[in-house]
């Protein structure tokens, strides 16, 4: 019976995914169809990213101006999709369509470029200093894997 629960604990084990130190790990900065951040390939959202460099003061001021320009250009340009694309949709509906509002929308999407722009400048600049922060502080990132091996069970730790 002992053995049954001791061999039940480690297959638990095995099947949990256990990172040591995995808050240090660096971000990467990609290129898509705009600035993508993503930390042991999972992406990362603004709010995310506010929260992983919230350990390094520099790079968390330089994240919380660059969240507050994503903020700003998020709803200067939903409001601006949405009045370009109501009367869009009434023209392709069969009505009347209100063109004022659409340039209106179009013009509140020219406006919040600069803050998607401002964003992703301060969002890189954040990424880099807490990239090198943890450079500096000599801490690596360490995984913890559990597996099989020819001779039994394993635990194997890489740095």
């Amino acid at each position: 019976m002992k053995n049954r629960l001791i061999l039940a604990f480690f297959l638990l084990l095995a099947l949990c995914p256990i990172a040591a130190q995995s808050p240090t790990d660096s971000i990467e900065v990609k290129k898509a169809w705009g600035t993508v951040f993503k930390q042991n390939g999972q992406l990362l959202t603004p709010r995310k990213l506010l929260e992983i460099t919230s350990s390094h003061p520099e790079a968390y001021k330089e994240m919380k101006v660059a969240k507050s320009n994503y903020d700003i250009g998020s709803a200067i340009g939903f409001v601006g999709g949405f009045l370009v694309g109501y009367p869009l949709g009434t023209a392709l509906a069969g009505g009347e369509a209100n063109w004022t509002l659409a340039g209106i929308g179009a013009g509140l999407i020219g406006v919040s470029i600069p803050f998607t722009s401002a964003y992703s400048r301060h969002a890189k600049n954040a990424v880099q200093l807490y990239n090198e922060g943890i450079q500096q502080s000599g801490m690596n990132p360490a995984n913890l894997k559990i597996g099989l091996t020819g001779s039994g069970l394993c635990l194997r730790m890489t740095f």
